[in-house]
């Protein structure tokens, strides 16, 4: 299957440039193994604020109803700079389709930046760093991680089939490709929500006549926001059972007990949504079902990012 490469903006210190604070990178194995297979836009915003590597620390401080982006050894206040190169830069942004951001940073963190008093060391909470926060208001239902968040295999397989499925989006440009695109994907949105895949079929449907790129547009919308919410182990297996269906008749009893098995342990997180698949897709292939063949929901991203064993679930 062919996959388009997503557009993800990504902070600078994960796997690109030693610009961390302390002047060190960060590594991180899935990082770098998306690298073949993704368009990465980095950035570091404190660097492109001028503060230099290696920079003394920068915390979030929050006093009554304002905050700040404080500087302890110069006492410099970088709210208002932060705040205006985040804004700059994300308006410059017109194709998108997600971001993978350096966690708890004052300045990338998404809600797991600590926040802290002027006057007291211990941190009152956490919340989204500067450019996160704008991040997050620009673009509120894009695909959006923290590079450590990413070693949880449920969490990642969700993040990868996003920003895939966001990206494959892209090609539609007149209402043949939209009506293909929806048909590809419909067992992939039936597992996310079966009251918006129908919404979406309806909008292509354009029973109002509506021109091309407003459908495309409202399509997108309800998209992001159908694509934001990680299904239901339950909704999946309903979607999984649903596909069996197609097979029940022509596997062993053998393996309708190890895939039913499969799902168990799925339903209990103690396999990702992929090895289970990996039993359908075989089938699949095995008896030739050509209109399963083109389903994204049993190969939303490239199987090469598909870990081969994991060793824990977090």
């Amino acid at each position: 299957m062919k996959f388009l490469k997503p557009k993800i903006v990504i902070s600078k210190c994960l796997e690109f440039e030693a610009c961390r604070y302390d002047g060190q990178i960060i590594n991180n194995r899935y990082i770098d193994r998306l690298k073949s297979f993704i368009d990465f836009i980095p950035v570091c915003p404190e660097v492109e604020i001028n503060m230099g590597v290696p920079r003394s620390p920068i915390k979030i401080i929050r006093e009554e109803d304002k905050t700040y982006l404080y500087q302890t050894d110069t006492e410099r206040d970088f709210s208002s700079k932060m705040n205006n190169f985040s804004e700059k830069y994300l308006s410059k942004i017109t194709e998108v389709d997600g971001f993978i951001l350096k966690s708890r940073s004052p300045s990338c963190g998404i809600k797991s930046a600590k926040i802290y008093a002027k006057s007291s060391p211990a941190p009152l909470g956490k919340d989204s760093g500067f450019f996160a926060a704008h991040v997050i208001k620009k673009f509120p239902n894009h695909p959006k991680e923290e590079e450590k968040r990413l070693n949880n295999p449920f969490i990642r397989e969700h993040f990868y089939t996003s920003i895939f499925t966001i990206a494959d989006f892209r090609e539609v440009n007149d209402f043949d490709t939209l009506y293909k695109y929806h048909s590809k994907h419909k067992y992939l949105f039936l597992s996310f929500n079966q009251i918006l895949l129908r919404k979406m079929g309806n909008i292509a449907a354009n029973r109002d006549g509506k021109s091309i790129e407003t459908v495309i547009n409202e399509y997108y919308n309800q998209l992001l926001t159908l694509i934001s919410n990680r299904p239901k182990p339950s909704s999946n297996i309903n979607t999984q059972m649903h596909v069996m269906g197609y097979f029940k008749k022509h596997i062993t009893s053998k393996e309708k007990k190890h895939f039913l098995s499969s799902l168990e342990l799925y339903r209990d997180k103690k396999i990702p949504i992929s090895t289970v698949n990996s039993i359908l897709s075989s089938w699949i292939h095995r008896f030739e079902n050509d209109y399963l063949m083109k389903q994204s929901f049993f190969n939303p991203f490239p199987v090469e990012l598909i870990e081969k064993k994991v060793s824990r679930f977090e």
